[in-house]
């Protein structure tokens, strides 16, 4: 009887590998209730079996009310108790976790992984200097990368980057050639607008890998934060060879033309970049302000304003709350385009809403005195004249233009006095 019971069992523990090897995890589900349990040993191994279906099929409650279930029968199982943490982390409930984590690095404080999971936790719940201090631990008796970069990536949540180039710079001497390291590590140095250190790391690398895409528009965003517009171009006109539907490609290709006054090519680039995504404000004002340079005339061949770049410039202002800054670009081009079509007084309006935005740009106040001087306004020219020499700086370019603006006006003023 005894032989017949365990040949029974030996066929129900080959049909349930078989189950399982096939990945038929409701078949193995059902074999697994069908097993008879001889122990709390057996009983305890068919409850990680059964949790470990129900979780590959996504049915977490479940496999946390299996694995609960025999808890009682060996509290400090460390199989069951690790298949249990496993489990509330896959089911969402995080600190459920931490606890049994905690519990496992008190039975094995030698062994990294539970601590590893409790540092990863920790992370997850924005608990950076909770993480980090378990990091430190595991780090002094091992330099694993991944817990490097964890700590690395923790410190630069926490808003203290110097502390994060230190641990990215500890990975990338373990793993030179770590694109998510370097990608990481850029975007601080991008942020601290040291570009130089980045554009030598990357462009260290395309030596080897001209085509990685994420290595590819770092270099070229660090060329351009850099100046070095035409080779920034060049950057980003191979990225869009490699992917022609690129946004940010098309975007800061678009933006060196610009740069570079290449007005033809930066409308050209931007307008791709429009096409692929024109929700983003500051594109759409860029590219308003791009055509705006592209000046039609009429049929006398008198300049007049460009409809698209009214357009764009309207579809920007309906975009944004009004950022102080933005609202002072835009405003600001807007003044300038009308200005070089000699529309003064439309000019004089938007150069008073710039100024509005941002009364430290001063030099709307000189635009709107030559603007009244054009419109022989020599009063209110004068006005805003005198406004900017108050809080101008003298011997500068815009000074010395408001000088000689006031030498004019007071002279034209006082030949329209009537004797």
């Amino acid at each position: 009887m005894l032989n017949l019971l365990c040949l029974a069992v030996c066929n129900g523990q080959s049909v349930l590998k078989d189950a399982l090897d096939r990945y038929d995890y409701k078949a193995a589900l059902h074999i697994i209730d069908s097993l008879s349990v001889e122990d709390s040993s057996s009983a305890i191994d068919l409850a990680i079996q059964k949790s470990r279906c129900l979780r590959r099929l996504y049915r977490m409650d479940e496999a946390i009310e299996a694995l609960t279930d025999v808890l009682y029968l060996d509290q400090f199982n460390t199989v069951l108790l690790a298949e249990l943490a496993e489990t509330h982390v896959q089911a969402g409930n995080t600190m459920d976790a931490f606890n049994l984590y905690g519990v496992l690095s008190r039975m094995q404080p030698d062994n990294p992984y539970f601590k590893i999971m409790r540092a990863r936790i920790l992370y997850r719940e924005k608990k950076y200097g909770d993480s980090i201090s378990i990091c430190k631990e595991l780090i002094v008796k091992d330099s694993i990368p991944e817990i490097l970069s964890l700590t690395a990536d923790a410190y630069k949540n926490m808003g203290k980057v110097d502390s994060a180039l230190v641990y990215y710079d500890h990975v990338l001497l373990m793993r030179p050639r770590h694109v998510s390291t370097m990608s990481k590590k850029a975007d601080i140095l991008l942020t601290k607008k040291q570009c130089q250190p980045v554009i030598e790391m990357s462009g260290e690398y395309l030596k080897d890998d001209p085509d990685n895409m994420t290595m590819l528009p770092i270099y070229g965003l660090a060329l351009y934060l850099n100046g070095d517009y035409q080779l920034s171009s060049e950057t980003f006109g191979h990225l869009c060879e490699l992917d022609e539907k690129s946004y940010g490609a098309h975007y800061y290709l678009g933006l060196n033309h610009y740069m570079l006054k290449n007005w033809h090519n930066a409308i050209e680039e931007l307008d791709k970049a429009y096409q692929i995504d024109s929700s983003d404000v500051t594109l759409v004002y860029n590219l308003a302000n791009a055509k705006s340079h592209m000046t039609p005339v009429d049929k006398s061949g008198k300049p007049v304003l460009n409809p698209e770049s009214e357009r764009l410039y309207a579809r920007a202002l309906s975009m944004i709350e009004p950022s102080p800054t933005m609202m002072q670009n835009i405003y600001g081009s807007m003044a300038v385009a009308r200005h070089t079509v000699e529309q003064y007084e439309e000019a004089i309006k938007y150069y008073k809403l710039s100024y509005k935005y941002n009364p430290r740009n001063i030099s709307a106040l000189s635009s709107i005195g030559y603007c009244y001087e054009r419109l022989k306004n020599y009063k209110k020219a004068l006005e805003y004249y005198q406004l900017y020499k108050k809080v101008g700086k003298p011997g500068t370019e815009g000074y010395k233009f408001v000088e000689e603006g006031i030498r004019y006006v007071t002279q034209e003023k006082f030949m329209q006095t009537p004797n």
